[in-house]
């Protein structure tokens, strides 16, 4: 393939990865939509009901790592295909459950083993593709995770109003067949020893081709483990991670409880994937011109006071003001995630080192949701669960500043 056919192919992975993003992410943050539905059908409490989220994490937090090892071995699509199929089905058995195992069972285990389909194998490739316009790229392919969070959970709920949550998760797990799976047959490895130029980059100034990217130096999977730069990141991760999961689950019930009627309450998912928008794109092209860190750093911090701000004021207009900094802060880290990964270890197993980082995405994104649900059961209410979490936020802060490059010249 030549540089310049490898530049459009790269564009083309570009929209394929939006595609999946938007349609996954979307519905699988949609979750904390259906969550008081599915509660007050079945008298369920809270903490077992958040359950269903340790489930998928651990799922995806188990799978993840070999999901990258054969993504990089042979290819991402067949990978990414599996994995939107498993979404599909866990959506469309979700809709007939009537006992709490099969929640576990259809919307935990079998929608946890489509995750990686969602977010780290998509940007992974893209970051592959990418290097000096790898900001923008990142930016472009994960705006579909904001343009999902803004769109799906309201339609999710206006479907519900009207049809039922059974009949709306049909549709989603017939939505996701029909749309996501052939944009997953798009999805190709760039040619190794790709130049620069091929992946984004002009050339240089005197008309030279521009240096290989790092496609071929870094760590391994297995070297990047014993160093102690992964487990800074795990943590980090981990750390914000479980904010997310705590926000994106429990948001919606949260503004329930303090008085906002649920379509309305939706509509803070969609202000955060609105906002989202701005932040990924803005760090995208911010990062490349200032760094990674001070953007990771912003965002972590921002969020931690956000948190923490609506743990403290749950009057019905703060939330709308705790959405927008919310979409914006957390959008920003997220689309930094794949490149700090690259950054301290190179190219060479970025499929299978960041699948391995991504295990803190199932911990926390289980964890955080799960403790929050069975605190509220206890406590009658979700203000130490989001001071608990600000108060990791100011750790990851930390983590942040910190860490660095586990080898020189990469």
């Amino acid at each position: 393939m030549t540089a310049n056919k490898s530049l459009q192919y790269g564009w083309v992975v570009v929209g394929a990865a939006f595609i999946i993003t938007f349609i996954t992410c979307g519905v699988n943050f949609s979750y904390g939509v259906f969550f008081l539905p599915i509660v007050n059908e079945f008298g369920w409490s809270r903490g077992l009901a958040s359950a269903v989220m340790l489930v998928a994490g651990l799922a995806y937090a188990v799978t993840l790592p070999f999901t990258g090892i054969l993504a990089d071995r042979y290819g991402y699509k067949w990978v990414l295909a599996v994995s939107a199929g498993f979404l599909s089905l866990g959506l469309i058995l979700s809709s007939q459950i009537q006992e709490l195992w099969q929640l576990y069972v259809f919307t935990g285990l079998l929608v946890g083993l489509s995750i990686s389909a969602s977010f780290a194998i998509p940007v992974a490739l893209v970051a592959l593709w990418f290097t000096r316009r790898q900001g923008l790229a990142l930016g472009v392919a994960t705006l579909g995770i904001s343009l999902g969070t803004a769109t799906i959970p309201l339609l999710i709920s206006y479907l519900i109003t009207s049809a039922g949550w059974r009949m709306t998760l049909l549709m989603a797990g017939m939505a996701v067949a029909v749309l996501c799976i052939p944009a997953t047959l798009l999805m190709r490895s760039p040619p190794r020893n790709m130049p620069s130029a091929a992946a984004g980059n002009k050339e240089s100034s005197a008309g030279q081709q521009a240096e290989p990217s790092d496609l071929d130096t870094g760590l391994t999977v297995s070297q990047a483990l014993r160093t102690g730069q992964f487990w800074m990141l795990f943590i980090m991760f981990l750390l914000f991670l479980s904010s997310l999961g705590l926000v994106m689950l429990h948001l919606v019930p949260y503004a329930v409880d303090s008085g906002i009627d649920p379509v309305r309450a939706a509509v803070l998912l969609t202000l955060i994937g609105i906002f989202g928008i701005a932040g990924r794109l803005s760090s995208g092209v911010l990062s490349d011109k200032i760094g990674i860190k001070p953007i990771m750093l912003f965002c972590t911090v921002l969020l931690g006071l956000n948190i923490a701000f609506i743990a403290l004021c749950s009057e019905p207009w703060a939330f709308y003001v705790f959405a927008a900094i919310y979409g914006i802060a957390y959008s920003g880290f997220v689309t930094q995630m794949v490149r700090i990964t690259r950054k301290v270890f190179g190219g060479i197993a970025l499929g299978a080192v960041f699948g391995a980082l991504m295990v803190s995405d199932g911990i926390g994104f289980g964890v955080g949701p799960w403790v929050a649900g069975n605190i509220y059961d206890a406590t009658g209410s979700y203000q130490a669960s989001f001071l608990a979490a600000s108060a990791g936020l100011a750790v990851a802060a930390i983590l942040v500043i910190a860490v660095r490059p586990a080898i020189k010249n990469i």
